[in-house]
């Protein structure tokens, strides 16, 4: 076992043993939070607010995410609170919140979900800051998260564990919301103009619609095999036989070839159909 495994086993097994003494204390994960706001709706509305205007409007707000950055100073606290939308910093100070709530803050970890209510205001840097004056701790990270400053850099741990490298990147974070905002402006044109999507069969008795390796499985009711599709094509053609003139689908196909950065066996493909047509 190298160095680097061990320490993180080492890691793993102090955060078990906070979780477990947690859990002999009596403590319970609340089943529900109330959230009022985003970090980036935060960000955004505040943007060029002023410390003496946020001291004055005295907004109280409460998110939830999770604790990506911490720094203990005795009686005060700073942290990382990073949410779906973004991130925003937050203070804690002991005089605020009970001895029980400012140690289990000083105990927890990078990586735990906490929900924080407070107010705003800004620090000397001029960050803007929500000061905590409730905290509830909603998620135990049993894992520790990649290094802040080198993040995760390993190509085959990034595809591997999608999950950990959307909490690290926002490059990647970004990738996914903007392949949905693609999908939404695709359907949204096309049903526009008229054509109507519909959805056909993931297992074909045949391998047809393209000429590729097929993913074979066995239906057990029937006692035949089928072919996951590799294209849609032949149904949707059957489609436009039947009447439905204009049809087309955002599919997931299979094609048991190889694998590399430009070809994945499992992808999503757009076929459509229009009866008297040309690509003019």
């Amino acid at each position: 076992m190298t160095d680097k495994k061990e320490d993180q086993n080492k890691l793993v097994e102090e955060r078990r043993n906070k979780l477990t003494a947690l859990r002999e204390s009596g403590f319970n994960f609340p089943k529900s939070i109330a959230i009022s706001s985003f970090s980036k709706d935060l960000n955004d509305e505040f943007e060029k607010s002023t410390k003496e205007e946020l001291e004055k409007l005295n907004k109280e707000v409460a998110i939830a995410g999770r604790m990506m950055a911490k720094r203990v100073m005795g009686k005060s606290s700073f942290s990382k609170i990073k949410d779906g939308t973004g991130s925003i910093q937050i203070f804690l100070n002991s005089m605020n919140l009970s001895k029980e709530l400012y140690d289990q803050f000083k105990t927890a970890d990078v990586g735990d979900i906490f929900w924080v209510k407070g107010t705003l205001f800004r620090t000397k840097t001029d960050e803007l800051t929500i000061n905590i004056q409730e905290m509830e701790l909603l998620t135990k990270s049993l894992r520790p998260l990649p290094e802040k400053y080198h993040g995760l850099t390993d190509t085959e741990t990034r595809y591997r564990k999608r999950y950990l490298d959307l909490i690290m990147s926002e490059e990647s974070r970004t990738v996914f919301e903007d392949r949905s905002k693609i999908i939404t402006t695709i359907r949204s044109y096309l049903n526009q103009q008229d054509i109507l999507e519909v959805e056909t069969p993931m297992m074909h008795p045949i391998a047809g619609g393209a000429i590729a390796r097929p993913f074979v499985t066995h239906h057990n009711t029937l006692d035949r095999d089928f072919y996951l599709r590799i294209a849609p094509e032949l149904y949707l053609k059957r489609l436009v036989v039947g009447g439905m003139e204009r049809v087309y689908e955002i599919n997931r196909s299979f094609r048991n070839e190889g694998v590399s950065t430009l070809h994945n066996p499992e992808f999503t493909m757009l076929e459509l159909y229009l009866a008297y047509a040309s690509y003019e």
